[in-house]
């Protein structure tokens, strides 16, 4: 006999793709390279996030044309730099407020602020849209 087509009802098959952006050596502030020269791009959804944070966390807001404005951060005055007369809870908030500016993060917090050797380490709890994950970036001079 003859199949019957339901013609109401349609079938998509939608793969889901994983967001990807290109690894950085952040000594170096370059794209990391693979054994073929090509540049490394995230293998995860974890790794995603947590490099796209680590990108926001290392751009001034406005800085670039080619970011929108929601890359970057606006507090602080010298990118890299931990401000002596700023509290904590402040630098805290707005670490989260542009993290959670980015389309893919919808929350963000900072679970921890230490110093590590000459830096200060960041340990972030983002949840994104897709997963969650937690990171330490450790990207602020003392």
């Amino acid at each position: 006999m003859f199949p019957v087509f339901e013609e109401d009802r349609e079938v998509k098959e939608e793969k889901e793709t994983t967001p990807w952006t290109y690894k950085m050596d952040w000594s170096t502030r370059q794209l990391v390279k693979g054994a073929d020269g090509r540049h490394v791009k995230t293998s995860n959804y974890a790794e995603y996030l947590e490099e796209i944070a680590k990108k926001i966390l290392h751009t001034k807001r406005f800085q670039y044309k080619i970011y929108t404005d929601r890359v970057g951060v606006d507090f602080f005055e010298h990118i890299g730099k931990l401000p002596k007369h700023v509290p904590l809870a402040i630098i805290r908030r707005e670490t989260e407020d542009a993290l959670e500016a980015h389309s893919e993060i919808e929350g963000a917090e900072v679970t921890n602020i230490s110093q590590k050797e000459s830096r200060i380490a960041f340990t972030v709890q983002i949840e994104g849209i897709r997963g969650r994950t937690k990171a330490v970036i450790d990207i602020w001079q003392r």
